[in-house]
C-alpha cells in the first residue's frame, strides 16, 4: 500500500513537472514566433518592425527591387550622379563619381566639375580642396542612401511603423505609406532625427517615392535653419524611372520638391552604375592636403 502511495505521488510530480516543461516550451515558441514576426527587441541592432504587415510590406518592397540576397552579396556599387537645382549658388550643377565598399562602406568621392575629392575610410572623412558648401562628413553618404534605399531598411537602428494605404497626389495609384526612423544614427554624418515616409506602390511595391527629413547639427547651421528647428524638411521626393543591373532596380531619374508639391527644388540623374568594380585601397590613405571633418551632429 505504501509503496502503491509513493509510486502514485511520483507520478504525479513527474506529471506535474512535465506539465510545467510544455507551458515553459510553449512560451519559449511564442517569443520566437513573436520576434520573427515582429521584429528584434529594443536592444538588437536589427530593423524593427511595428507589425506582421510592415515587415511583409517591406520584404515585398525589397523583392520588388531585386531581393536583398543579391544585393547584400555586392563587394562594391559605383555610380555618378547628377543634380541640378536653380537654388545652388553660382553653379547649378553637383556632378559626382563615387565608389562604395558594400561591406565597410568605406566611400571615395570625384567631384570633376569643382575639383574636389571626398573619402571615408570606415572612421573619418577627409576631403581635397572642398568647394561644395555641404559638410563632406555629412554628404559622403547621400547619394548612396537615395540610391539603396529599399535595401538600407534592413540597417542597424533602423525602426519602421504601421503601414497606411493612402491616395497620395504625386501618384496615380494608391501608396503603402511607412515611416522609417532610427534609434540612433545609422551611420557617420547622418542623424538619429532623419526620418523617411516611404511610399510603396501597393501593386508592384517598387519604391515610387519618399518624403524626408535630415537632422544633421552642421547642415542645419550652413542652411541657416533656425536654431529651434532640429530637422530640413520634410522635403518629397519621387523616383521617375528605375534601371536594372543584374536583376537589381535603382532609381536612375529623381525629382525633390516641397511636401505639398508647389514647388520643385531639384532633378537628379544616377548612371554609370557598376556592380563589383575594383575598390581604390589607396584612395583610403589621407594625402597630406587634406583636410579632416571634425563636426558632429551638434549645432554651433
Amino acid at each position: 500500500m505504501l509503496a502503491s502511495v509513493l509510486f502514485l505521488t511520483v507520478l504525479r510530480s513527474e506529471t506535474k513537472t512535465q506539465y510545467v516543461m510544455k507551458k515553459i516550451l510553449l512560451i519559449s515558441v511564442a517569443i520566437i514566433i513573436n520576434l520573427s514576426v515582429f521584429g528584434n527587441g529594443p536592444n538588437d541592432k536589427n530593423p524593427q518592425y511595428a507589425s506582421n504587415e510592415t515587415k511583409e510590406i517591406i520584404h515585398k518592397m525589397i523583392d520588388a527591387h531585386g531581393g536583398y540576397e543579391r544585393w547584400s552579396q555586392l563587394e562594391t556599387l559605383s555610380f555618378t550622379s547628377v543634380m541640378h537645382s536653380a537654388s545652388l549658388p553660382t553653379l547649378h550643377f553637383w556632378i559626382k563619381s563615387q565608389v562604395v565598399d558594400m561591406k565597410t562602406r568605406r566611400t571615395y568621392q570625384d567631384w570633376p566639375v569643382v575639383g574636389s575629392k571626398l573619402a571615408f575610410d570606415g572612421e573619418k572623412v577627409w576631403s581635397e580642396d572642398w568647394r561644395v558648401g555641404n559638410p563632406p562628413i555629412h554628404q559622403h553618404s547621400v547619394f548612396f542612401y537615395y540610391l539603396n534605399l529599399p535595401w538600407l531598411t534592413q540597417d542597424e537602428n533602423v525602426m519602421l511603423g504601421e503601414p497606411e494605404l493612402i491616395e497620395h497626389k504625386a501618384f496615380d495609384k494608391k501608396v503603402y505609406k511607412i515611416h522609417m526612423s532610427y534609434k540612433e544614427s545609422p551611420v557617420l554624418g547622418k542623424s538619429a532625427k532623419d526620418t523617411y515616409d516611404l511610399y510603396i506602390d501597393s501593386e508592384t511595391y517598387m519604391l515610387v517615392g519618399y518624403e524626408y527629413t535630415v537632422g544633421y547639427g552642421p547642415l542645419l547651421d550652413i542652411m541657416g535653419i533656425p536654431k529651434d528647428k532640429e530637422v530640413f524638411g520634410p522635403v518629397f521626393r519621387k523616383n521617375t524611372y528605375f534601371v536594372d543591373y543584374d536583376g537589381l532596380k535603382f532609381p536612375a531619374l529623381f525629382s525633390t520638391h516641397s511636401s505639398d508639391l508647389s514647388a520643385q527644388y531639384g532633378d537628379h540623374v544616377i548612371y554609370d552604375i557598376k556592380l563589383d568594380a575594383p575598390f581604390d585601397n589607396t584612395r583610403m590613405q589621407m594625402p597630406e592636403n587634406a583636410v579632416v571633418d571634425t563636426s558632429t551632429d551638434t549645432r554651433k
